[in-house]
C-alpha cells in the first residue's frame, strides 16, 4: 500500500490510499440524495466478460516531433543573422524565446520519440533512449497527472510520460486511478487534508527542449551578451508566473468540503457537474469552484468528489470501480451496503 509522499505543518499532501472505515446503509437519513449510483440502463450481464491480459507497447512520440525540433534548432541558430538587422540581437532572442515557449505548450517533448513504453498486468516499462530501461510497478504509482501531451506517472523516484493514447488511458484508469481514488477517500475519511496541485505549464523538460537549447544555440551563433540577458530575464519571469498560476489552481480537499484559493464549497451543499477544463463544484445558490483537469490525480479525485457531494458530511464504505457507459470507460464510486 502506498504511503504519503509529502506533508506540511498544517495539512498533508497525499497521493495514495487506504481502506474506508465506516459506512451507512444507502437510503438512510445520512444521505443527502437517497438515489443509488447511476446505472447503465438496458444492460443485462449474463456472464462476466472475459478480459484479455494487458500487453501493450506504444511509442513515446512520433518521429516527426524530433525532426521538427531539429528544424527549429537550426532556425533558432540562424535567427540572429536573419533578424538582427530588423529587431536587433535582443529582439531576435526574444523572438526565439517566445516561439519556443509556444512550441513547448503545443508539442510533445522531442526526446519521447526515442522511447517506447510497454504496459502489462504488473508494470509499465520505459525503453530508451538506446538501451536504457526503467520499470514502475502499478502498486508503486503515487501520482497520475494529465498534462497537455502526456500522462505523467510518478512513484519510487521515477517519472514516466506516457502518450495520450486511448488504450493507455484505459489501462491507467483501471490499474492506477481506482487505487488512488480508494486511498484519497480513506485519507478524507480519516480527517486528513489533501492538497492536489497541477504541474507547471509548460513543463520544465519541455522548455529545456524547445526554449533553453535553442536559446543557447542562438547565443553561440551571435546573439551576444545582450540577447542572452534578455532571454534569461524572460525565462525567469515566465517561471515565476507559471509558479503563481500553479499555486492559484491548487485544490484542497478535507472532511468539510473542497477549496480552491479562498473559495470553499462544503460537501453538505455541493453539486457537481462536468465543465470545460475540469469538474465544477458549486454550492446551491452560493460559491462555485473549478477543479482543473491538470491537477495531480484528477482522475482519482473526480469520483471521490462526486461521491462526497452525494453523501454530504457523512462517511461510508465506498468501492471505486471502472464501468463502461455510453461515453466509454468511467471510474465511479459505489457505496457498499451494510450487513
Amino acid at each position: 500500500m502506498l504511503r504519503a509522499c509529502a506533508q506540511g505543518e498544517t495539512a498533508r499532501e497525499y497521493y495514495c490510499a487506504g481502506p474506508a472505515l465506516r459506512h451507512f446503509r444507502r437510503g438512510s437519513a445520512r444521505f443527502k440524495d437517497p438515489a443509488p449510483p447511476a446505472e447503465i440502463p438496458g444492460e443485462m450481464v449474463v456472464a462476466p466478460p472475459v478480459e484479455r491480459p494487458l500487453w501493450l507497447t506504444v511509442p513515446g512520440a512520433s518521429a516527426a516531433v524530433l525532426l521538427a525540433w531539429v528544424v527549429w534548432l537550426v532556425l533558432a541558430a540562424l535567427a540572429p543573422a536573419l533578424l538582427a538587422a530588423s529587431l536587433g540581437p535582443a529582439g531576435a532572442m526574444l523572438a526565439v524565446v517566445t516561439l519556443g515557449w509556444w512550441l513547448a505548450r503545443r508539442a510533445p517533448e522531442p526526446g519521447e520519440a526515442l522511447r517506447r513504453y510497454h504496459l502489462d498486468e504488473a508494470e509499465v516499462i520505459a525503453m530508451g533512449p538506446g538501451t536504457a530501461v526503467r520499470r514502475l510497478p502499478w502498486p508503486e504509482v503515487v501520482t497520475l497527472t494529465e498534462t497537455r501531451h502526456a500522462l505523467v506517472l510518478e512513484g519510487r523516484g521515477t517519472r514516466l510520460r506516457l502518450p495520450l493514447a486511448a488504450a493507455v488511458r484505459s489501462a491507467l484508469l483501471d490499474r492506477v486511478a481506482a487505487g488512488l481514488a480508494a486511498e484519497l477517500w480513506a485519507l478524507l475519511d480519516e480527517g486528513e487534508t489533501v492538497r492536489l496541485g497541477p504541474a507547471t505549464d509548460p513543463l520544465p523538460r519541455a522548455l529545456a527542449w524547445w526554449v533553453y537549447v535553442p536559446v543557447l544555440a542562438a547565443g553561440l551563433a551571435g546573439a551576444g551578451t545582450a540577447g542572452l540577458a534578455v532571454a534569461v530575464v524572460v525565462v525567469l519571469v515566465e517561471r515565476a508566473v507559471a509558479g503563481f498560476r500553479r499555486r492559484a489552481s491548487s485544490v484542497t480537499l478535507d472532511r468539510g468540503g473542497v477549496r480552491v484559493g479562498r473559495v470553499v464549497v462544503p460537501w453538505s451543499d455541493a453539486e457537481v457537474r462536468q465543465a470545460e477544463g475540469g469538474l465544477q463544484v458549486e454550492a446551491r445558490g452560493g460559491a462555485c469552484v473549478l477543479v482543473p483537469t491538470r491537477i495531480a490525480n484528477f482522475w482519482a479525485a473526480v469520483p471521490v468528489i462526486e461521491t462526497k457531494a452525494q453523501l454530504g458530511p457523512y462517511s461510508a464504505t465506498v468501492r471505486f470501480r471502472v464501468r463502461r457507459g455510453d461515453r466509454g470507460l468511467a471510474l465511479v464510486g459505489e457505496v457498499e451496503p451494510t450487513a
